[in-house]
């Protein structure tokens, strides 16, 4: 077993911006010509936060979707698609996690240049690496597209899947072919709880300027939001039970064309530190084109026009909750 401290380098693209950020002395351990980080220090740098943890295995959220990770084993799961990763490699009680894994966990690049002792790392990744067990079906859905979209972007990608092979992402690009449902004819509906919208914005209007926290932990305790962690907040106050990611609040309620979009409903979008084409940002429509939500501090909770250019060419899809 090898042991070196490295400077990690994070390359991160996200609303509006690219950036860069530097980590020093984080801890590197190779055993067995595998590359290990400290779990924890990963968590940390990609902005993840801890909401349960138990002797089987620990759920970690960065607002967008869940992973449930196992303390022992190689079976992971996000949002319900199992797959394998390489297991934690336990050092004087410490987890640390593989490259490998953290690739297929998080939506990351890495790479390892041992002459100047640094990792770089890519966010979001442009590839994926194959493990035991893959198939053609379940890199679709831990990618979130179709079998035909990946095997375009991989022409010599066929079953078996040899482990360890570089797959490219099939990333959605953002466009606005989404939005032409905005001609049509706009359908009439009916709120099933009409007088709950009032009461959500007003309060979500009383929370402008609540910190942003990529990764959120409950309000309560760290007095900070991320988009989804908002949106849950202000409906379960008002007594609607709604999911913790974004991804899954996309799953709630009904779904409605763009056209239909009124005060209380919830706008998803797409968002550019994703490649794996998921939906990473929500919304709360207030009228006239403008919505409630959170992307970063400051200014923490907002008002944005969702129609602008920008938003409309990530827009994914809209739920009536009420």
């Amino acid at each position: 077993m090898k042991q070196l401290e490295i400077k990690l380098v994070l390359f991160q693209r996200d609303y509006f911006v690219r950036r860069r950020r530097v980590f020093n002395r984080v801890r590197l351990i190779n055993q067995n010509k595998i590359n290990y980080l400290p779990f924890s220090s990963v968590l940390e740098i990609l902005e993840y936060d801890v909401l349960r943890s138990n002797r089987k295995d620990l759920s970690v959220t960065d607002g967008s979707q869940f992973l449930t990770i196992p303390i022992q084993g190689a079976t992971a799961r996000r949002e319900g698609v199992s797959f394998e990763i390489d297991p934690f490699l336990i050092i004087n009680k410490q987890r640390f996690i593989s490259f490998t894994s953290i690739n297929r966990l998080f939506n990351v690049d890495l790479v390892l240049n041992m002459k100047s002792k640094q990792v770089t790392v890519r966010q979001p990744g442009r590839f994926l690496i194959t493990a035991k067990g893959d198939t053609l079906q379940l890199l679709a859905r831990l990618l979130n597209t179709t079998v035909k979209s990946l095997i375009s972007f991989n022409k010599n990608l066929k079953e078996p899947i040899t482990p360890g092979t570089k797959v490219t992402i099939p990333t959605i690009r953002f466009n606005n072919t989404l939005t032409s449902q905005a001609s049509r004819k706009k359908k009439v509906k009916t709120k099933q709880n009409q007088e709950l919208a009032p009461a959500i914005i007003t309060l979500g209007r009383q929370l402008r300027g609540t910190p942003y926290k990529f990764g959120a932990g409950p309000y309560p305790r760290t007095k900070k939001f991320d988009c989804s962690s908002y949106i849950q907040y202000i409906f379960r106050r008002n007594g609607v039970v709604l999911p913790r990611t974004s991804r899954a609040q996309a799953s709630a309620g009904r779904n409605i064309n763009q056209n239909q979009i009124e005060p209380g409903d919830l706008i998803f979008f797409r968002r550019d530190r994703y490649s794996d084409n998921r939906i990473g940002h929500v919304g709360l429509d207030i009228g006239n084109s403008q919505m409630l939500n959170t992307y970063k501090s400051p200014p923490g909770v907002t008002i944005t026009f969702w129609k602008d250019p920008y938003w409309l060419t990530r827009y994914v899809t809209a739920r009536e909750i009420l």
